[in-house]
């Protein structure tokens, strides 16, 4: 898939069946937003790569996985730091249920002259039954020495506690839950600076959780 350069502008991706790739340039000081939004009833894998490649370039990734049925996902994700002082904070929050499965892998690369690189990496997974599944490999590879990078993930089921601090305000489980993941969800939407255009995820995300009922 061709490249784009890009400064700073948000792009929202729907990912579509099949195979898909979207590929980025972040020039001088471009401070560019990514989101990924994905409704999983069928295979989908995606490749997104963004490389930072002029002075104090910024890019923030958010990627909201939705799977149900037997649907299947795969992600793949490439931070490239290829100049000094570049920023890069990526975060993928997954929703799995049903017998959904999705696998994650990304990688942080830091330039040896890209010094003072800040790059995040994070992917949280919440399955909300016990046939559903989630992998995440996170990485880092640093040629410079004076960086800040980290990653992490986690994968799991609702806290029974948070369920019960609901249940004693009256809240029954089926909607707890609902609160829970609506919560988990839209908490990755705090990153996006744009308030019209979190607007526009929020209800995204709703549409993707209730479509069914």
């Amino acid at each position: 898939m061709e490249t784009k350069i890009v400064g700073t502008k948000t792009d929202i991706q729907e990912v579509p069946e099949g195979t898909s790739s979207f590929h980025y340039e972040v020039g001088e000081c471009g401070n560019f937003t990514l989101l990924l939004l994905a409704l999983g009833r069928v295979p989908s894998s995606v490749e997104a790569t963004i490389r930072l490649v002029g002075k104090g370039a910024c890019a923030t990734i958010v990627g909201i996985i939705i799977g149900k049925g037997n649907s299947s996902f795969s992600l793949h994700t490439e931070q490239q730091h290829e100049a000094p002082e570049t920023t890069s904070t990526l975060l993928v929050k997954t929703v799995l249920t049903d017998q959904a499965t999705c696998r994650y892998d990304g990688g942080i690369r830091v330039e040896k002259q890209a010094q003072k690189t800040d790059a995040y990496q994070r992917n949280e997974n919440l399955l909300l039954s016990d046939k559903a599944h989630a992998e995440s490999k996170p990485s880092l590879e640093i040629l410079a020495n004076d960086v800040r990078c980290t990653h992490g993930a986690t994968v799991g089921h609702i806290p029974e506690d948070q369920l019960w601090y609901l249940a004693t305000r009256g809240i029954g489980r089926t909607t707890g839950e609902e609160l829970v993941v609506s919560g988990f969800l839209k908490s990755a939407v705090e990153n996006v600076g744009d308030e019209q255009t979190r607007a526009r995820v929020v209800g995204w995300i709703d549409r993707a959780m209730y479509n069914d009922k």
